[in-house]
C-alpha cells in the first residue's frame, strides 16, 4: 500500500487555501468572486488527480506541494489584482468585461446568471466606495501610504526650494533698503520686503522642518516606540505628510469646553479652598489671598459680560481700557511681567486662566507648532506679537488677505467661530491690531501740539507722562484672547450647542 502523495499538513494547507478564496467570494460579491471560484475549481480536479495517480516517493511529494504551493499563490495573487482592479473600475467596464468572458458551451448557461448577477450587484454599489475585500483593503492601504510619502518628500523639496528663494529676497531688501545683513532665525523672518503670504510661508517653513527633526531622531534613537510616538501625536508630523485636515467645528467645540471649565474652576476656587491647603497648617493667610483674587476676578468677569455694548470685535477695545491697571505701569515692564508670572502684583494672569488659556490655543493643529505637548500660552502670545508687528510694520492691507490665511490668523488670535464670514473676521483682525498694536505706538509717541491760548505745556506735560506709562503687550494679548474665547463661546454659531442653548435661553413665541 502506498502512502498518500500529499502529507496530512500538506492537505489541510490547500482546505484552508480552498476556504480562503471561497470566503473571498462571499466577501467580495461580484464578477471577482467567480474568477476566484472558477480558479478554486480548476485546482481542484489537478490535486485529485495527482493524488491517484503513480508510485509515490519523497520527491514527487515535495514537487507536487511547491506546484500546489505555487498554484494557490498564482491564483490568491490574481484574485487580489483582479479585485483591486473591479474596486477601481467603473460598472461599464466589469459588465463588458464580464460579456467578453469565454466560456464553454456546456456552462454558458450558468455563466450568464452568475454574470448578470454580478453585473446588477455592481451597478447597485458605487465604484467609490472602499471594497470588503481584507486583501484589497491591505493592497490599497500600502499604496496610499506609498503614495502620500512620495508625493509628501516631493512637497518638501518643493517647499525648501521656495523657502530659499524668500530668504534670498529678504537679503536684497535688507542690503538695498535698511543697509544690514539679514540675521538668521525667527529675526530673519521679520526682517520685511516680502508679502504676508511669504511671510506665513516662512513661518510654516520652519515648524516643519523642526518636526522632521523631532521625527528623525525618534526614529533613530527609539525605532521601537517609533510607531507609538506617531500614534499619540498625529500632528507633530511635517505639514506635506499629515492626512487630518484642520476642523473648524472640532476646534471650536473644544474651545467652548475650554471656557466653560475655566469659568467651573475659578468660580469653585473662589469658595472653596484646595485640598492641597489643608497639608501646610501656616499657609491660611496665602490659601485666602488667592481665593480673595478668585472672587475679584468673578465680579469683574460678571460686571463685563453683563455691560452692554461688551460683545464683538468693539467690545475689546472696552475691556482692555476697563482693565489698564493689568496692563499699564509706570515703571519698567519686568521679566516676570513680560510672562505673566509674579506675585502680588496687578499683571499677572491667574494660573486657571492660563491653564484654560493654552487649552483653546491648542485646540487648532497649527499653533501647536513643533512641541509634541502643545504649545504655552506665553510663548504663543509672543509668536502672535511678531505676527501682528510684521503686519503693522510692513503697512499689510488686511482685506487684502485671503481666505485661508485670514482664518488661520483669526484662529490663532481665538477670534471668530466657524461659520464667521471673511469680511467679519477681517474687522476682527482690523480692531485686534489697533487695540494691542498701534494705540499703545500711538501713546508714546512725543510730537508737540501748539495751541494759541498757551496750553502747549500742559501738553507737554501730559506727553511726557505717557512716555512715564509702559506697556504690556503680552498681558494685553492675553486678556484680548480670553475675551476673544468667551465671545466666540457666546455666538450663536458655535459648534458646542449646549452652551449655545445655555447663553442664548429661550426662543420666543
Amino acid at each position: 500500500m502506498h502512502p498518500p502523495l500529499l502529507g496530512r499538513s500538506t492537505t489541510t494547507m490547500l482546505v484552508a487555501s480552498t476556504l480562503l478564496l471561497l470566503l473571498s467570494v462571499v466577501m467580495t460579491g461580484d464578477d471577482n468572486g467567480r474568477l476566484a471560484l472558477v480558479s478554486a475549481s480548476a485546482i481542484a480536479p489537478r490535486l485529485r488527480s495527482r493524488t491517484t495517480c503513480g508510485p509515490s516517493s519523497a520527491v514527487v511529494s515535495n514537487t507536487a506541494s511547491a506546484a500546489a504551493s505555487s498554484s494557490i499563490t498564482a491564483t490568491a495573487s490574481s484574485v487580489a489584482r483582479a479585485s483591486s482592479a473591479a474596486t477601481n473600475a467603473p460598472a461599464e467596464m466589469t459588465a463588458s468585461a464580464t460579456d467578453e468572458v469565454e466560456v464553454d458551451d456546456d456552462d454558458r448557461d450558468d455563466d450568464d446568471a452568475m454574470a448578470s448577477t454580478g453585473s446588477s450587484s455592481t451597478t447597485s454599489s458605487s465604484p467609490s466606495q472602499p471594497s470588503s475585500n481584507p486583501l484589497v483593503q491591505l493592497a490599497t492601504y500600502v499604496r496610499d501610504t506609498a503614495v502620500n510619502f512620495k508625493n509628501g518628500i516631493g512637497e518638501m523639496n518643493s517647499a525648501h526650494r521656495r523657502c530659499n528663494g524668500i530668504r534670498e529676497k529678504q537679503r536684497r531688501h535688507a542690503e538695498s533698503v535698511l543697509g544690514t545683513s539679514r540675521p538668521r532665525g525667527i529675526r530673519g523672518i521679520q526682517v520685511g520686503g516680502i508679502s504676508y503670504e511669504e511671510y506665513d510661508f516662512l513661518r510654516k517653513g520652519l515648524v516643519d522642518r523642526n518636526k522632521l527633526f523631532a521625527v528623525i531622531m525618534v526614529s533613530l534613537c527609539l525605532p521601537n516606540y517609533f510607531v507609538y510616538y506617531l500614534w499619540s501625536f498625529p500632528d507633530m508630523m511635517p505639514g506635506p505628510f499629515m492626512k487630518s485636515q484642520r476642523d473648524a467645528n472640532e476646534i471650536s467645540r473644544q474651545r467652548c469646553h475650554a471656557v466653560i471649565s475655566v469659568m467651573m474652576d475659578v468660580e469653585r476656587g473662589a469658595r472653596i479652598a484646595p485640598w492641597s491647603s489643608k497639608l501646610n497648617p501656616f499657609g491660611r493667610g496665602a490659601t485666602e489671598r488667592a481665593m480673595s483674587r478668585l472672587g475679584d476676578l468673578v465680579e469683574s468677569g460678571c460686571s463685563l459680560m453683563a455691560e452692554a455694548g461688551i460683545r464683538g470685535p468693539d467690545g475689546g477695545g472696552t475691556v482692555l481700557r476697563r482693565l489698564g491697571p493689568m496692563i499699564r505701569s509706570s515703571s519698567p515692564i519686568t521679566k516676570q511681567q513680560r510672562l505673566l508670572t509674579g506675585k502680588g502684583d496687578d499683571m499677572v494672569l491667574l494660573k486657571k486662566l492660563t491653564k484654560g488659556l493654552t487649552k483653546a490655543i491648542n485646540a487648532d493643529p497649527l499653533n501647536k507648532g513643533a512641541s509634541p505637548f502643545g504649545i504655552g500660552a506665553v510663548q504663543h502670545i509672543e509668536s502672535v506679537a511678531l505676527a501682528d508687528k510684521f503686519l503693522v510694520d510692513q503697512g499689510i492691507d488686511v482685506y487684502e488677505i485671503d481666505s485661508r490665511l485670514i482664518e488661520e490668523a483669526c484662529s490663532a488670535r481665538l477670534i471668530g467661530g466657524p461659520k464667521w464670514t471673511d469680511e467679519e473676521r477681517k474687522e476682527a483682525l482690523v480692531s485686534w491690531l489697533r487695540e494691542v498694536e498701534i494705540a499703545p505706538r500711538g501713546e508714546a509717541s512725543t510730537t508737540k501740539v501748539e495751541e494759541e491760548d498757551g496750553n502747549n505745556v500742559v501738553v507737554q506735560q501730559q506727553e511726557q507722562q505717557q512716555q512715564r506709562c509702559y506697556y504690556n503687550g503680552n498681558m494685553a494679548r492675553a486678556v484680548l484672547m480670553c475675551y476673544n474665547a468667551v465671545d466666540g463661546t457666546r455666538d450663536a454659531r458655535s459648534d458646542s450647542r449646549l452652551v449655545r442653548v445655555m447663553y442664548q435661553g429661550r426662543k420666543e413665541e
